[in-house]
């Protein structure tokens, strides 16, 4: 039988009581006998995300699957070109469609500005687990949120299109004829999704303060940065915020107590002055989220930026802070010399997954490279004589980023090479951990895993005098 929403929000909060556990299900014959990871985002300023499970498909196309997870939360699949989202909750099943099997082209691989089509998967039915003979088919959370946001985005489009040929246009009117469609939802986190979404849209039309956007559409009572929507107004209503309000007569300190002070207290206090920061949680918020967006910029010292969030870690005014705080330290730091680099877990020639630590005690040559660029090509003779002139002190790991495994091994066979290689593509975040924009990129590691040269100088450009300079100077020769 079909279950109404009012219904489907009692079974959920019984069920949360008892069961912390979602259940996938489907047939996709076109990933049969792959394991497909499912990640979530972790860290909502960074964009880091973390693994949930992992979804197995049987030989012949089915699967079904439980998965532990502690509360309504989105999570993703990246398939090909594809990345699918979905809401997971828990005391649920869903009986689910996978897309089309389309891979990368080989440009795609290589492309480290490469952004996936975005897709909601679509579900054929959500059933309570404790009673699967209860079906909301066509009614689920998932459905109603794509058809929503569906009317949204068009409603945008509309409102930005007669905004930049100056029509008149009252963004409530556009508001209330879609919330038509949804009057007798009784779902609270669906609720709150639609408000938030909304808040978006008047902050599109212009004619409102941010006051009035915390107010109306942001202000909860619960935490809700795991929703995504949430965020998304949160991160439009503040961007630039440190920037823009150190300008006014009631921010102007701003820019003393970060750069000369690293004042936290002070800094939340000055932040509050605003309206639309009406507490010291928000206002950390925003001071991570800044943190994150302006630490490449030169308006406030690195050092102060950094100091200050040492503190939230230390002191967080919500828990989840020192968290986001501390992966947004990461972030920015993961490059910087004297610091340990990205970690990874790669293939390597043997079929064997390797990590970073694996080569510590030595100085590790990291290069980035492509078996058929020319550029790769004409370093690989360099890095030959490299390796065989310094292996006492120095491994060579090249990450080789290609479409498939067998590619990287008859590459490595054909010209003997042999320092170890790494198969890029168990790690689909390794290209922007390590910021590569162009083959071939290069780090230098010291045998205590830190970073030396970041990047560093091609095989071709004298690494090897420097090398030598650096050792010398170091007592290892």
């Amino acid at each position: 039988m079909k279950l109404s929403a009012g219904f489907a929000l009692l079974l959920l909060l019984i069920q949360q009581g008892k069961c912390q556990e979602a259940e996938l299900k489907g047939y996709a014959d076109q990933f049969a006998g792959e394991s497909l990871i499912i990640r979530k985002i972790s860290n909502p300023i960074s964009g880091d995300s973390e693994v949930v499970d992992t979804l197995r498909i049987e030989d012949n196309g089915s699967f079904r699957q439980r998965i532990k997870i502690d509360q309504a939360d989105w999570v993703f699949i990246n398939t090909g070109i594809y990345r699918v989202t979905m809401l997971l909750r828990p005391g649920y099943g869903y009986e689910i469609f996978l897309p089309p099997k389309t891979e990368k082209s080989e440009s795609d691989i290589r492309n480290p500005f490469f952004k996936p089509v975005f897709l909601h998967i679509r579900i054929k039915n959500e059933y309570p687990l404790n009673d699967t003979s209860i079906t909301m088919e066509d009614n689920d959370i998932n459905t109603r949120i794509f058809r929503f946001d569906s009317l949204v985005a068009a409603s945008n489009y509309r409102m930005v299109e007669a905004m930049r040929n100056h029509q008149a246009i009252d963004p409530d009117s556009i508001i209330n004829s879609i919330e038509q469609h949804f009057k007798q939802e009784a779902d609270r986190y669906f609720n709150d999704y639609r408000k938030f979404r909304y808040g978006l849209l008047r902050i599109n039309s212009r004619d409102v303060g941010l006051q009035y956007i915390y107010e109306k559409y942001l202000w909860t009572d619960i935490s809700q940065t795991r929703n995504p929507a949430w965020f998304e107004l949160f991160s439009e209503m503040y961007s630039e915020f440190l920037f823009f309000y150190s300008r006014t007569d009631e921010g102007k300190s701003i820019k003393y107590l970060v750069n000369r002070k690293q004042d936290l207290h002070a800094l939340k206090e000055t932040l509050m002055n605003h309206p639309a920061v009406p507490d010291r949680g928000l206002a950390e918020l925003i001071i991570i989220k800044e943190i994150f967006e302006s630490y490449s910029a030169n308006y406030f010292y690195r050092e102060a930026l950094l100091i200050l969030l040492d503190s939230i870690i230390a002191a967080p005014e919500i828990e989840d802070h020192a968290r986001y705080a501390e992966g947004v330290k990461k972030y920015i730091t993961r490059l910087n010399i004297g610091q340990p680099p990205p970690e990874f877990r790669l293939l390597n020639k043997e079929n064997v997954f390797r990590t970073l630590d694996d080569f510590s005690g030595k100085y590790v040559y990291l290069n980035f490279c492509t078996p058929d660029n020319y550029s790769c090509l004409k370093e690989f003779p360099f890095i030959k004589a490299m390796h065989e002139a310094h292996k006492k002190h120095l491994t060579i790991v090249t990450i080789m980023v290609t479409g498939e495994i067998e590619n990287m091994t008859d590459f490595m066979k054909k010209n003997k090479y042999e320092w170890p290689a790494l198969f890029y593509g168990n790690d689909e975040k390794i290209l922007q951990d390590y910021k590569v924009r162009a083959f071939p990129t290069c780090y230098l590691i010291d045998p205590t895993g830190k970073l030396l040269q970041s990047p560093a100088a091609l095989a071709t450009e004298g690494l090897e005098q420097q090398l030598f300079k650096i050792m010398r100077a170091r007592g290892d020769l």
